[in-house]
């Protein structure tokens, strides 16, 4: 999606090469789906693709979108475990018929999808060919690319173990023999590094750090005005030179069950090529914001409670208070522009009945985005696919070129 990025590799792509021929209302949906994908609300982004999946023809130019909005259902079905829905997706995406519909690098990502769901429903044979095939369609060499030829040469190793083991399962003679039951009791691994993604809007660059249960003793995080420094345990996670200048004392860390929220608020609102860069364009106030740089593992002069209080853990910190402090500050703060547009639209969808939601998405969805109302008494009756109505100086045309009949005509 074009509002937000996200480090996580392979997640869904962009519209942009196969945008060209689709219909307004089907790639609005798309769009939506996308930004739950980003969001990480993967059972909403299910949902979204498979409405595009009902919704576009059967037509040659809707087999672009067809495609695209199965391969990212795939994947977001890889986030709910649903593998054996996942790899029928990818199934479909990787089959002859669609192979000249996009390129070669979207068709190396359903590779990697496919063999993705395999791997988890233990098909090692499949999962294996899967990752041979992606390996195989890497074509330049960027980043990116050695990356993920590192992830597919670390799967086509568990692959070629897993099938091994099973071979020597087969060789092996089978002798029953009875022991007694004995209590096993699982213990944890040791720690691993964890990863981590991030996305970004006009004002903030959000990174999420993908390790659950973290304790606020072992979190240590360093905001500079161009540089950032993130420490769990003996682990450094990141620790770099920023793409831009940030608000130190506007710096935010939140830890959460699954996942734990850092929220860099940008210096100077706008795009964020990627997470790290050069620094700070303006270097003037960078000794002054260096005297102001935060060492803690999480934001100064929180609250706390009652040290007498009886608390289910050990923390004085008052983590109620901080989130309705946090959750205040998001509220006051005033979106600009398209921002401010998007965010009244989402509090009126957000605030509504059933009615008037169904009659924000019929109107804008069937109208091609010209028309959003809130009124399901006038929307049920009207047909916007019949009634065009362009905005004053365009007019409805069909893909041959020709005008169709309006509302004004």
């Amino acid at each position: 999606p074009n509002s937000q990025t996200q480090s996580s590799q392979h997640a869904p792509a962009t519209l942009a090469a196969i945008m060209s021929n689709d219909t307004p209302a089907i790639t609005s949906q798309l769009s939506i789906g996308d930004s739950h994908y980003v969001d990480e609300n993967y059972q909403e982004a299910v949902e979204s693709y498979t409405n595009v999946l009902s919704s576009a023809s059967n037509m040659s130019r809707d087999q672009s979108l067809l495609w695209l909005a199965r391969s990212h259902r795939s994947a977001a079905l890889i986030r709910l475990e649903q593998y054996p829905k996942a790899l029928e997706d990818a199934r479909i995406c990787c089959s002859d018929d669609t192979n000249a519909i996009t390129g070669a690098k979207c068709i190396e990502i359903a590779h990697y999808r496919r063999g993705v769901a395999a791997f988890e429903m233990n098909l090692m044979e499949e999962s294996k060919q899967a990752f041979e095939t992606a390996k195989s369609l890497l074509t330049e060499k960027t980043v990116s690319d050695e990356k993920r030829l590192s992830k597919y040469n670390d799967y086509l190793e568990k692959c070629n173990s897993k099938l091994k083991d099973k071979q020597h399962l087969v060789a092996a003679p089978i002798v029953e023999k009875k022991q007694p039951a004995v209590a096993v009791v699982a213990t944890p691994g040791p720690p691993r590094m964890p990863k981590y993604q991030y996305y970004q809007n006009d004002t903030f660059m959000t990174i999420s750090i993908l390790q659950a249960n973290v304790k606020e003793d072992d979190l240590k995080v360093d905001f500079q005005l161009d540089h950032i420094t993130v420490i769990w345990l003996s682990f450094t996670v990141i620790c770099g030179t920023l793409f831009d200048g940030v608000v130190v004392d506007k710096c935010k860390v939140k830890i959460q069950p699954e996942k734990v929220l850092i929220k860099l608020r940008k210096r100077d609102k706008g795009d964020w090529h990627e997470l790290f860069g050069s620094g700070a364009r303006n270097k003037e106030d960078k000794s002054d914001a260096a005297e102001a740089a935060i060492t803690t593992p999480v934001e100064k002069n929180v609250p706390v409670v009652d040290k007498e209080k009886v608390r289910p853990y050990a923390s004085t910190r008052d983590w109620e208070a901080i989130e309705r402090d946090m959750k205040k500050e998001e509220e006051n703060e005033k979106p600009e522009g398209e921002e401010a547009m998007n965010k009244l639209f989402q509090q009126i969808y957000g605030n509504a009945n059933e009615d008037t939601k169904r009659a924000m998405i019929k109107s804008f969805q069937t109208s091609g985005g010209t028309v959003l109302s809130t009124n399901w008494d006038e929307v049920s009756k009207i047909d916007y696919e019949k009634e065009r109505q362009a905005p004053k100086g365009q007019e409805w045309k069909n893909w041959e070129g020709q005008k169709l009949p309006q509302k004004d005509d």
